[in-house]
C-alpha cells in the first residue's frame, strides 16, 4: 500500500446512523485439499448475505454513511462439518476533506474453529451463543464499528463495545476456543476487556484525537496536525509502561504502523527524535516503518 498525504477538498457530510455495514468477505481455501468445494461456496455466500443484510444497531447519531470492513477467512482444515482456520479483520474510515481512507483496525484471529452444515440457517441473538461462526463474526463487526465511532467522537464507540462484550460473555460459557478470559490469553475476551476498561481510556482518547483533531485537519493545518498526532502518540508512554504486552496496543500499531511511518517521513518537517525513540522502543516489530521517520 502506497499512502500519500495529498489532500483534496471533497466535502464531508453527516448521516444518521443506524449505519449500513458493508462487509467484503473473502474465503481462502488454498490450504485444504477439497474435491467438493460446494459447501464452502455455499458458506461464503450465506455468510456474506448475513453480514451485509443484518441490521446491527438502531443507534442514532452522526458519522459517515457506511462502515466498510474487510474480512479474510482462511480455512486450514475441514473434518466433516468442523472447520479450522484464521480470520483477518480490517477497516478504515475516510479522512475529512480528502480522498484518503485511514486504517482503523487490523485484527488477526488465529484461534478460529466452527461447525457448519451446508444450507444451515444463520440466526443472530446478541444475548445467546448458538454458533461460533456467527458469534465471532458479529463480535468483530461491533468491535470495528466501535473503533470507528471512537474516531469521530470521544468515547463514541461505547455502545458497540458493550455489544461485543455481551457476545463475548455469552460465548465464554461455551468454552469455544478464543473466548477464554485467562490473563495474557491474547484472545477475543482480552481484546474487548481492554478496550472497555477505564485503564485504557487514554488509548480511546488517542483514537479520537489522532483522527478528528489530527488527520481530519491535515488539509488546512498540516504542520499543527502532525505535531498534535505526535504529541498524542507520545502520550501513550504511561499506558505502555503499565500494559507493556497489551494485545490492544499491538493491534493498533499493526493497523497504523505504515501510515505513521509515511506521515512523519513526508510533508512539513518537524522534530521527531522523541517520537522515533518511543515507537522503536514500544513497537519494535514495526521498525521498518519507523526507520524512515525524520530521515
Amino acid at each position: 500500500m502506497n499512502i500519500r498525504m495529498i489532500f483534496f477538498v471533497l466535502g464531508f457530510h453527516a448521516f444518521l446512523w443506524a449505519q449500513p455495514v458493508n462487509v467484503t468477505l473473502t474465503v481462502n481455501t488454498e490450504l485444504v485439499n477439497q474435491t467438493n468445494i460446494a459447501p464452502i461456496q455455499t458458506l461464503e455466500k450465506a455468510l456474506r448475505d448475513f453480514l451485509n443484510n443484518t441490521k446491527w444497531t438502531n443507534d442514532s447519531g452522526t458519522a459517515q454513511s457506511e462502515i466498510s470492513i474487510q474480512m479474510l477467512l482462511t480455512i486450514s482444515s475441514i473434518n466433516d462439518n468442523s472447520y479450522a482456520g484464521t480470520l483477518q479483520v480490517q477497516s478504515g474510515r475516510l479522512v475529512y476533506n480528502s480522498n484518503y481512507t485511514s486504517p482503523l483496525v487490523n485484527f488477526l484471529d488465529n484461534n478460529f474453529k466452527f461447525t457448519y452444515q451446508e444450507f444451515q440457517p444463520f440466526y443472530f441473538d446478541i444475548n445467546r451463543y448458538s454458533n461460533n461462526l456467527i458469534s465471532v463474526f458479529s463480535y468483530y463487526i461491533y468491535l470495528a464499528a466501535g473503533v470507528e465511532m471512537d474516531s469521530f467522537s470521544p468515547m463514541g464507540g461505547s455502545a458497540n463495545f458493550e455489544r461485543a462484550r455481551t457476545i463475548a460473555n455469552a460465548a465464554q460459557a461455551s468454552k469455544a476456543l478464543g473466548w477464554e478470559a485467562n490473563q495474557n490469553n491474547k484472545g477475543r475476551y482480552e481484546l474487548i476487556d481492554q478496550i472497555s476498561s477505564p485503564a485504557f481510556k487514554d488509548f480511546r482518547a488517542l483514537v479520537y484525537e489522532y483522527h478528528r483533531n489530527g488527520l481530519d485537519l491535515m488539509a488546512e493545518k498540516p504542520e499543527a496536525s502532525k505535531a498534535h498526532i505526535a504529541s498524542e502518540l507520545l502520550g501513550l508512554r504511561n499506558l505502555f509502561r503499565r500494559q507493556p504486552n497489551s494485545y490492544l496496543l499491538r493491534s493498533f500499531f499493526d493497523a497504523k504502523g505504515e501510515e505513521i511511518g509515511q506521515l512523519f517521513s513526508d510533508g512539513p518537517e518537524m522534530e521527531t527524535d522523541d517520537l522515533f525513540r518511543f515507537l522503536d522502543r514500544y513497537a519494535p516489530s514495526m521498525s521498518s516503518y519507523w526507520s524512515t521517520i525524520g530521515r
